[in-house]
């Protein structure tokens, strides 16, 4: 007989992660629930554990990048579809608004994320429920891993390909080197660019030679601007990517202060305050870019698409593989930036 009820992660209060049993959830009209074999731990659920995040406060489940098998299906929702292996797009929306209806229910009013609280739980439990429009479908060569970053994957595809605009031959700077920044940092050679990483954790700069960064090196290098006018001729580069967010100041001056002329800058991180120093003179006066990019319309397919052929390998960003009662240790390690810890994925099934 099957059981009734799943175990889930709760953060409880920022630093503390505690395992529970609950009742395993219900399809409404329009939904379906998803037996999750894997999560992805975001840098967001890392914030929210730190408690600086700006939308995410505890009691929640977190975890937003899941995939699965489809194991029950509510009402007015195919039947067919139970036993389909697919990822989850976590972002909830109205479908209603001037957006939605545009196909970009990322700026939608009402947007949420699943993994905000305990009545919009995430994947960090043994089963969630998503609405029935909300899934992608996986090729059968995709594991149940490379599911789970399919969505970190489309943050990074939305900001470098289809709001930086990166094309051949220019020259990129990612501000972050955690996966979505080495994301945008992959996708950006794809298309042709050559790319400096920035950070302030060596082994990440370490990985992003390793996954092949034409440049890496320390935000806080005395010999930063040098190295990147050097690098441009004089010019600074031509699309600069903040991949950082979270409670600091200085990245966002930093992209603008060595993005060229006519450049773009675009913001992937999230960030706690709402306001940041910005030279809106030089903004104006070099004609800059500064661009929003928020979420992912419309680029889980293209993803997939990629990691099907083989050009993008999610397995490279990951550094640890644990299970649901690790969780604890997982984010206290990730918190800490201890062991070498990149991308954790917890396996569930």
């Amino acid at each position: 007989m099957r059981s009734s009820t799943m175990r889930v992660a709760i953060l409880s209060a920022p630093g503390t992660v505690e395992m529970a049993t609950w009742d395993k959830p219900l399809a409404g009209a329009g939904e379906l629930v998803v037996q999750v074999e894997a999560t992805s731990i975001c840098g967001s659920d890392v914030s929210a554990y730190r408690g600086v995040h700006p939308r995410i406060f505890p009691p929640s489940v977190l975890g937003h990048e899941c995939a699965g098998v489809v194991a029950e299906v509510g009402d007015g929702v195919p039947g067919d579809l139970i036993g389909t292996r697919v990822c989850v797009e976590p972002n909830i929306c109205c479908g209603t608004c001037r957006y939605c209806v545009a196909g970009l229910p990322n700026i939608c009013p009402d947007y949420r994320v699943l993994g905000e609280s305990t009545e919009l739980p995430g994947g960090l439990a043994e089963y969630v429920v998503v609405p029935a429009n909300q899934i992608y479908e996986l090729p059968s060569s995709l594991s149940p891993e490379e599911g789970a970053l399919v969505q970190p994957l489309a943050i990074s595809y939305e900001g470098a390909v289809e709001r930086a605009r990166v094309r051949e031959n220019e020259r990129v700077m990612i501000l972050g080197a955690g996966p979505v920044g080495l994301g945008a940092m992959l996708l950006s050679r794809l298309q042709g660019a050559e790319v400096l990483v920035l950070d302030l954790v060596d082994y990440r700069l370490e990985k992003a030679r390793e996954l092949g960064a034409e440049k890496a090196m320390r935000a806080d290098d005395p010999a930063l601007d040098s190295v990147v006018l050097d690098w441009t001729d004089g010019y600074g580069v031509d699309a600069a990517i903040e991949a950082v967010g979270g409670a600091q100041s200085d990245t966002v001056a930093t992209a603008q202060r060595l993005t060229a002329p006519r450049g773009r800058i675009v913001v992937l991180g999230s960030f706690k305050q709402k306001t940041l120093p910005f030279a809106v003179a030089d903004l104006k006066n070099r004609e800059q870019s500064l661009i929003g990019s928020q979420g992912h319309p419309r680029t889980f397919t293209p993803v997939i698409d990629l990691i099907a052929h083989g050009s993008l390998r999610p397995h490279q960003l990951v550094s640890h593989t644990v299970g649901l009662d690790d969780l604890p240790d997982a984010f206290r390690m990730l918190d800490e930036r201890s062991d070498g810890v990149m991308k954790v994925v917890v396996k569930q099934a």
